[in-house]
């Protein structure tokens, strides 16, 4: 576990700022009155995202690689990282779901369907933590594979043999 270790930091840490994030989401008025436009603030939370994964990827890459890292051995880390991330996913939706907003899911499944988009079964059906709880897995995962490729990139030691 020591060898993951600094993975292990920068997953918690992004845990950490999620949960504030989602805080600061509420305080906004990005779970009541703009409820509609969340999807889109919400979005804004990759930039932080992304500032994580360099964080982390350039703290192994100095204290664990002594300075010498190579694409592969990056990506590596930030698929690591990108699991751990992964796993904390489901702490940070039930806090947010439960502590922070709870009405979130009614709140924006009856602004979906006052727009005509969906009719409440199916807006329910979709908007719920079950669901949110797939789809952040998936997209936590799938992002964290692109970032992680394009992070390591720009990362690794250049002209280091392979």
């Amino acid at each position: 576990m020591k060898n993951y270790s600094i993975e292990f930091k920068w997953a918690a840490i992004s845990t950490v700022l999620a949960i504030a994030w989602m805080y600061l989401e509420k305080t906004l008025g990005y779970h009541d009155e703009k409820i509609g436009i969340q999807i889109l603030f919400t979005n804004l939370f990759s930039i932080i995202l992304i500032a994580v994964y360099i964080l982390a990827l350039k703290e192994k890459k100095k204290h664990f690689f002594n300075s010498l890292i190579t694409w592969k051995q990056a990506f590596f880390s930030g698929m690591v990282l990108t699991l751990m991330i992964t796993i904390f996913f489901p702490l940070v939706q039930y806090i947010t779901y439960t502590q922070i907003s709870p009405e979130f899911f009614s709140k924006l499944a009856a602004v979906i369907v006052a727009k005509g988009s969906m009719n409440i079964e199916t807006a329910t059906t979709y908007f719920s933590f079950d669901n949110y709880l797939r789809q952040g897995a998936y997209n936590n995962l799938s992002l964290g594979v692109v970032t992680s490729a394009a992070v390591a990139y720009f990362i690794q030691t250049k002209n280091v043999k392979k």
